[in-house]
C-alpha cells in the first residue's frame, strides 16, 4: 500500500519528527503508520504506532503515546496532537496547511492527485477480452469501464500501464462464425451450433459489399477441409470450451474452404465494431493481441518445449498433460492432443509467457463465472517461471439489466442479451461508466436503465458533476459582474473559517490517499464515493457561504477556494474517465 507520507510534505515532516521521538524515548523506529480518522473531530491525521510497538517495548500503549508526545516537537504546520482511547495519537493540522492545500491545487491543476510510487511497475491490465463473434453484451460495459478506469489510477500512481484485448482469432469458432456469416448470407437457416441474431446477417452484407457476392462463391479446392486449430474461447467471452473437446461437424451446406476464407474476414470485421463500441465508451486499448499470432510465430511450440524441458508435463494415452494439479489447479490440463494438436490451454500458456516479457504485473479482470480460471492462472505461472504474486486476478461479478424494475432480456439488434451499443445510446456513457464504478466488483450490479437514466440530483453522476457545473457557473457571474479574483497566490485563505468552508478544504485535502488507495486495491467505488462526498461537502458550502459577498478579500479567499474544489472534482471525475461538464 502507498504510503500516505509519500503524498503530502507536511506529513513526510510529521513522520520523520516522530521517527526521531521513537529514537529519543528508547524505542524501535518503525513507520507510523498515518491513517485518516473515521470523524473530522478526531482531528486531520492518527498514528497507530503506539499499538505496534506496545508488544516488542513491553509497555502499555498509552504510556508509549504519551512519551512520544512528551519527546514530539510539533512542524509548523501542525498545531496540536492528542493520547485517545487504547492509545492512538491524533493530529490536528493549523490552518496555514489547509491554505497550502489550496494553493497547491491551483499550482499542480491537473496533476493534483497524482504522484510517483516508489517501486513503479509495467502493468499489462487485460480486460473485456470478449469474442469476435458477436457485438459486446451489456456485461462487457462493466468491465471495459472498471479496468479502464483502473488503469487511470494506476497511471496516477506512476505505474506504466497496457491495456490489452486478447482477440480470439484463431480455432474452432472461427470456422463456425465463418459458417453462420455464410449461411446468413445465402439466406439459410442457422442451427443452434452457429451464431444467430441479426448481427450476423448485417456482417454478411457488409463483408459482401466490401469483398463483393464472389467471397461466399465456391472456389477450385474449397471442399478439401481446412487445417484444425485448438478449441478457444474468450477469457471473458459468453462460451467456454474445454480443451479435450472436439470440433463439432462441419455443416455440409457450406464447403469447408469458404468458411475458411471468411471466418478470419469476419472476425476482423467483429474486432473493428467491438473497438469502435470500446471508443464510443472512452475506452481505447495500447495492444489488440491476435490469438492467431501466436500459432504462426511458434510461440506455442516454445512454450510447450520450455514447460517440457522444466519437467513440469508427462504423456498419457499419447496427449501431453501440464501438472498444474500440484499447483493448485483442480485437475492436470492438457498441452497437446494425441493427435498432436495443441489445446487452447497450450496457446494460453504461450500467451502468459509472452505478456510476461513485456511486463512486471499481470492483471485480469474476469467475470464470475471464471472463478477455476484463476488457480490455473497461477499454476501456469509457477510452472513458468513466473512470480505467482506478479500474477493477479480480479473477479467481478454479473450484471442484471433491468427497466422499471423488471428484467430486459431481448436486444433490438441482436436478438439475443441486449447490447452495449443499445445501452450507451439510451442513457450514454457518463451515466453508464459512473454507474459500474460506483459499485464494488464483488458486487453485482442491477443496471435499471430507467433509474440511471434519470437527470435529476437523484442521480449520482448528476450530482457530482453539477457541483463542478454549478462552480463553472459561479465563476461565469463573477466574470460578468466584472468582479476581481486577484492571483490565488495572494489571497487571504486564513479568512477561510467557517465549519463549510473548513469541511470543503479537508475534503478536498483527502483526494491524493483515495487514489493510492482506489488503485492500491482496484477500487473504483472509493474514488466515486469521494467524488460524491466533495460534491456534497461543496454543495453545503455554496448554500451556507456566499462567495461573491461585499467584503472584497473574504470573496477572493471563497473565490479561489471554490476553483481549486473545481478542480479537484474535475481530477477526480478524469481518474473515473466521466466527464466534467461547464453547463448542466
Amino acid at each position: 500500500m502507498t504510503n500516505p507520507e509519500s503524498l503530502d510534505p507536511a506529513l513526510a515532516e510529521l513522520g520523520d519528527r516522530l521517527r526521531a521521538a521513537m529514537a529519543s524515548a528508547g524505542l524501535p523506529s518503525t513507520d507510523p503508520g498515518f491513517e485518516r480518522p473515521r470523524q473530522a473531530e478526531h482531528g486531520d491525521w492518527a498514528s497507530t504506532v503506539a499499538l505496534r510497538l506496545s508488544k516488542e517495548a513491553r509497555r502499555p500503549p498509552r504510556d508509549i503515546a504519551a512519551a512520544l508526545v512528551d519527546g514530539l516537537d510539533l512542524p509548523a504546520l501542525v498545531e496540536s496532537v492528542e493520547v485517545a482511547g487504547p492509545g492512538f495519537l491524533n493530529f490536528r493540522f493549523a490552518h496555514a496547511w489547509h491554505e497550502q492545500l489550496v494553493r497547491r491545487v491551483l499550482a499542480d491543476g491537473d496533476s493534483f492527485g497524482r504522484f510517483e510510487t516508489d517501486e513503479p511497475e509495467t502493468v499489462n491490465l487485460e480486460f473485456v477480452s470478449a469474442n469476435p463473434t458477436g457485438p459486446l453484451h451489456m456485461g462487457a460495459g462493466r468491465w471495459a469501464a472498471t479496468g479502464d478506469s483502473i488503469a487511470a489510477l494506476l497511471e496516477a500512481e506512476g505505474h506504466r500501464v497496457v491495456r490489452e484485448y486478447y482477440v480470439n482469432d484463431a480455432g474452432e469458432q472461427v470456422r463456425r462464425f465463418g459458417e453462420s456469416v455464410v449461411l446468413a448470407h445465402r439466406g439459410l437457416e442457422l442451427t443452434d451450433l452457429h451464431y444467430r441474431g441479426a448481427y450476423v446477417a448485417e456482417l454478411a452484407a457488409e463483408l459482401a459489399a466490401q469483398h463483393g457476392p464472389v467471397l461466399f462463391e465456391p472456389r477450385p479446392g474449397d471442399a478439401a477441409a481446412p487445417e484444425p486449430h485448438a478449441v478457444g474461447a474468450g477469457h471473458n467471452g459468453a462460451t467456454l470450451v474445454d480443451d479435450e473437446v472436439e470440433q463439432a461437424a462441419a455443416d455440409p451446406r457450406v464447403e469447408p474452404g469458404v468458411a475458411a476464407r471468411v471466418g478470419p474476414l469476419a472476425v476482423a470485421a467483429m474486432r473493428t465494431h467491438i473497438e469502435q463500441t470500446l471508443h464510443g465508451m472512452s475506452v481505447d486499448y495500447d495492444v489488440w493481441f491476435s490469438e492467431q499470432s501466436l500459432h504462426d510465430s511458434g510461440a506455442i511450440v516454445t512454450a510447450v518445449d520450455q514447460l517440457r524441458d522444466a519437467g513440469h508435463t508427462y504423456e498419457q494415452d499419447g496427449a501431453l498433460f501440464l501438472r498444474t494439479a500440484d499447483k493448485g489447479d483442480d485437475k492436470d490440463r492438457v498441452l497437446v492432443r494425441s493427435d498432436g494438436r495443441p489445446t487452447y490451454f497450450a496457446a494460453d500458456c504461450a500467451y502468459i509467457l509472452d505478456k510476461w516479457s513485456r511486463s512486471d504485473r499481470l492483471l485480469y479482470l474476469l467475470g464470475s463465472d471464471h472463478h477455476g480460471y484463476v488457480a490455473r492462472l497461477h499454476a501456469v505461472a509457477e510452472c513458468l517461471a513466473i512470480p505467482r504474486d506478479s500474477v493477479e486476478v480480479r473477479i467481478g461479478q454479473l450484471v442484471n439489466l433491468m427497466r422499471d424494475g423488471e428484467p430486459v432480456r431481448m436486444s433490438k439488434r441482436a436478438g439475443e442479451l441486449i447490447t452495449l451499443d443499445e445501452v450507451l445510446e439510451d442513457v450514454g456513457v457518463d451515466v453508464a461508466r459512473y454507474h459500474f464504478l460506483r459499485q464494488g466488483l464483488d458486487t453485482q450490479v442491477d443496471f435499471d436503465l430507467s433509474v440511471v437514466s434519470e437527470q435529476s440530483m437523484e442521480n449520482p453522476v448528476y450530482y457530482v458533476q453539477y457541483a463542478h457545473a454549478r462552480i463553472a457557473s459561479l465563476v461565469r457571474t463573477a466574470d460578468e459582474r466584472g468582479f476581481d479574483p486577484g492571483k490565488g497566490d495572494q489571497a487571504d485563505l486564513s479568512m477561510l473559517t467557517h465549519e463549510a468552508e473548513l469541511a470543503l478544504l479537508s475534503a478536498m485535502g483527502r483526494l491524493p490517499q483515495t487514489v493510492a488507495e482506489a488503485a492500491d486495491l482496484r477500487a473504483t467505488q472509493r474514488l466515486a464515493r469521494y467524488a460524491e462526498d466533495l460534491a456534497g461537502t461543496f454543495h453545503r458550502f455554496y448554500t451556507e457561504c456566499r462567495v461573491l459577498v461585499d467584503d472584497q478579500d473574504l470573496a477572493r479567499a471563497r473565490y479561489w477556494l471554490a476553483r481549486a474544489a473545481k478542480q479537484v472534482l474535475a481530477n477526480a471525475l478524469a481518474l473515473l474517465r466521466v466527464s466534467a461538464p461547464e453547463h448542466m
